[in-house]
């Protein structure tokens, strides 16, 4: 859970500092609220990972069974993961052969959201689908803005607010589990 979401929150940064510093001018009210909400998730994040990581390891040696599943999963996210830069890869190559860079961050966001779709499912974590859904949606809506610096700020600040918002449900369930649960001290 504490990978998962410290890496939604590293690639919403990305994103919202493409739609900070892209286009027109944010206004300061905008930047301080995602700065003290920033600080605010990577807190929640780094408690999160600091409880996870006292957590005790299973004594027991894994499985073969589990360890083929475990390689399963992982070369499937690899499979996923390759297909997505793939894609973006051949977005980019196109929307600029035919004289649509400024439409990159849209196709960009919309593979993005896409590639949440088979994620939500090898990972059984429903709330990937809506991720997925609401990721694609930014990148559709982008193609259809026809003033490019509104569309670099709205496709760039809604994607990295979305992968913030989807890092902060990740911690506050990862957060929310009883301690006792896994044999930890109160805090």
């Amino acid at each position: 859970m504490s990978t998962g979401a410290a890496l939604m929150f590293g690639f919403g940064i990305i994103w919202l500092l493409l739609g900070l510093l892209r286009g027109r001018p944010s206004p300061s009210w905008l930047r301080i609220s995602l700065l003290c909400l920033g600080i605010a998730l990577g807190a929640a994040i780094a408690t999160l990972a600091v409880r996870a990581s006292s957590v005790p390891r299973n004594a027991s040696a894994a499985t073969p069974q589990q360890l083929a599943a475990n390689r399963q999963v992982a070369l499937h996210f690899y499979v996923i993961f390759g297909i997505e830069l793939g894609a973006i890869f051949l977005a980019v190559v196109a929307l600029r052969a035919i004289h649509y860079p400024d439409y990159i961050l849209c196709g960009i966001a919309f593979i993005v959201g896409v590639h949440f779709f088979p994620l939500a499912a090898l990972f059984r974590t429903p709330l990937y689908y809506g991720t997925a859904l609401a990721g694609t949606a930014i990148g559709l809506i982008g193609f259809f803005m026809t003033d490019a610096a509104l569309r670099q700020k709205v496709v760039g600040i809604s994607f990295g607010v979305l992968l913030w918002a989807t890092a902060a449900w990740i911690s506050w369930i990862g957060l929310a589990a009883p301690r006792a649960a896994h044999n930890l001290p109160p805090m």
